[in-house]
């Protein structure tokens, strides 16, 4: 459990450093499908830095609280951690990412929804699981 926790942390840390502004077009899902007037209407200034932040975050603070749970609580309770985490981080980066859409349009607005709701749904079935056994 420990070799997943560092390797997740370090994938989570290395995605932070490797999609820049220039590269933005060809690394950052759903930005390189845009269109050229979408993709004006999308703040990349601002987001790589919020991008670069929010991954380097979830890097340190899964490893941190990964540990702290598997060494101080219970194995358990690190297991629904190391699934659960990842999963309500990125949908508040989803949430937090709709931000920086200069004009937002409600095909946009309705795939972030969906997107949104079904991590969620998926959540709730881990921990439904996690708790059931």
């Amino acid at each position: 459990m420990i070799t997943l926790v560092l390797i997740l942390s370090a994938v989570f840390a290395i995605v932070a450093f490797l999609v820049t502004e220039e590269n933005a077009d060809s690394s950052l899902s759903g930005y390189n499908t845009l269109s050229t007037a979408e993709k004006q209407q999308f703040n990349i200034k601002e987001f790589i830095p919020f991008f670069k932040k929010f991954h380097l975050l979830l890097a340190l603070s899964y490893l941190v609280i990964s540990l702290l749970l598997i060494f101080a609580i219970s194995s358990y309770w690190a297991k629904i951690f190391i699934v659960t985490y990842p999963l309500l981080a990125y949908i508040f980066f989803i949430w937090k990412a709709n931000s920086f859409l200069i004009k937002r349009n409600k095909k946009q607005h309705i795939h972030s929804l969906i997107v949104e709701c079904l991590l969620f749904i998926m959540l709730l079935v881990i921990m439904i699981q996690f708790f059931k056994n």
